[in-house]
């Protein structure tokens, strides 16, 4: 505009001091105005547009700010932190007194990231933070607790959910397969603080492959279903099967849960099924199975499994083979006062091999434990933990009979 200005008062300048002005002077003048007249509106749109962009990136997110706002709106963050507030073992290892400090620690903690793709496809991560410090008395070893602590991270699970048609769920990825109900569900968490000694040895199962869930409905029961398809499970196996393999073979299960009512009472059989083979050549069988139940009447319930876990060819120290398995069982009862407090009492009775010179060994874990959850909100819970676990070496001299104090603190949230 203040170039505008200043052409016309040339201009009118020009005409008042000559008062004169030729028809083609005129003409020409209008032309070259009309010119910069042009020239000056195209140079104020560049700077209007300048203007714009300018407030546009100043009004831009940070990076941080986008990431957390689509976290916010897409990502379900969750996790479960492990911690305890006094731990201290007391025993007898081979009839020799022995035990290790009374401590504080932390144990683990799981973050847990899923995202809905779509309507019908859903991504499941789960990263663990593990503290190692060596502090649980095993057969072999004396009572004693690591003076430092390694911290190592695994991705505990990474799956993929997919809704199919005819009511079938599909979960593709490193996953707990349900061999055991209570440790594929990981029901025990808020439950016990330290799983029985043995027990979870015999019960841990993690892989990667396939999920095939349907749940039918009659009229009056239901009956859960889920089938396997999975690299295999790990014990004695220097590699972790819920990343890789060591074989083209792979195992196949079935686990059933059928659920009804009777004389007041919810009922749920349990039941799990599967083989395949182990070694590096995808030659050796294996094979495994469960049986349990779970009974739910008024404040109480009663729940125990019974497994079996058979492999072919075992290795030994001189280098034969022997075919071995784990076995074992447990029981418990839990009764839930209020919303707040409930005790439990579980005993478990478990045989695993280890490997020996020229044969396979047996170590047998017999393990009490009696617990209180007492819940500060839903999801975390104040765990007052007493076991008593008496081991032995089928075949050697070894011992192991301790008390393990525990208060440990479980939140899920």
């Amino acid at each position: 505009m203040k170039y505008t200005v200043g052409v016309l008062s040339v201009f009118v300048f020009l005409l008042v001091s000559t008062n004169l002005a030729l028809p083609d002077e005129l003409s020409d003048l209008k032309k070259q105005l009309e010119v910069l007249q042009q020239k000056v509106d195209e140079l104020q749109k560049k700077q209007e547009a300048q203007a714009k962009s300018v407030e546009k990136i100043e009004k831009k997110p940070s990076a941080y700010e986008v990431v957390t706002e689509q976290l916010n709106k897409q990502v379900n963050v969750g996790g479960h932190f492990k911690f305890y507030l006094a731990d201290q073992s007391i025993g007898k290892v081979n009839g020799e007194d022995q035990h290790d400090s009374f401590s504080a620690g932390i144990s683990d903690l799981w973050l847990y990231f899923s995202k809905n793709l779509t309507d019908w496809m859903q991504i499941t991560v789960a990263p663990q933070i593990q503290v190692e410090a060596a502090a649980t008395p095993v057969l072999g070893s004396d009572i004693t607790r690591s003076g430092s602590a390694s911290v190592n991270v695994y991705l505990d699970e990474a799956y993929m959910t997919l809704r199919l048609p005819w009511q079938v769920d599909l979960r593709a990825g490193a996953f707990y397969p349900l061999f055991s109900e209570e440790y594929g569900t990981k029901v025990w968490w808020h439950e016990q603080y330290n799983g029985n000694e043995g027990l979870l040895t015999l019960e841990d199962w993690k892989s990667i492959g396939l999920e095939l869930y349907r749940n039918f409905d009659f009229e009056s029961f239901s009956l859960p279903v889920y089938l396997y398809y999975l690299n295999g499970e790990d014990r004695g196996v220097d590699q972790d099967s819920r990343y890789t393999d060591n074989n083209s073979a792979k195992n196949f299960m079935a686990h059933i849960t059928p659920e009804f009512f009777a004389f007041g009472s919810r009922v749920r059989l349990l039941g799990s099924a599967g083989f395949g083979r182990w070694d590096d050549d995808g030659k050796k069988d294996a094979y495994q199975w469960a049986a349990g139940t779970e009974i739910t009447y008024s404040s109480f319930n009663f729940r125990g499994e019974y497994m079996y876990r058979w492999r072919q060819d075992l290795p030994l120290l001189d280098g034969g083979e022997e075919d071995g398995a784990d076995k074992g069982w447990y029981i418990q009862g839990m009764y839930t006062l209020n919303p707040q407090w409930r005790f439990l009492l579980k005993y478990s009775d478990v045989d695993l091999w280890a490997p020996g010179t020229t044969e396979l060994l047996t170590d047998h874990y017999s393990t009490l434990c009696a617990a209180i959850n007492y819940w500060i909100s839903d999801g975390s819970t104040i765990i007052p933990q007493v076991s008593y676990v008496d081991a032995d070496q089928e075949g050697t001299s070894e011992t192991l009979r301790y008390w393990r104090y525990t208060l440990g603190w479980r939140t899920t949230f």
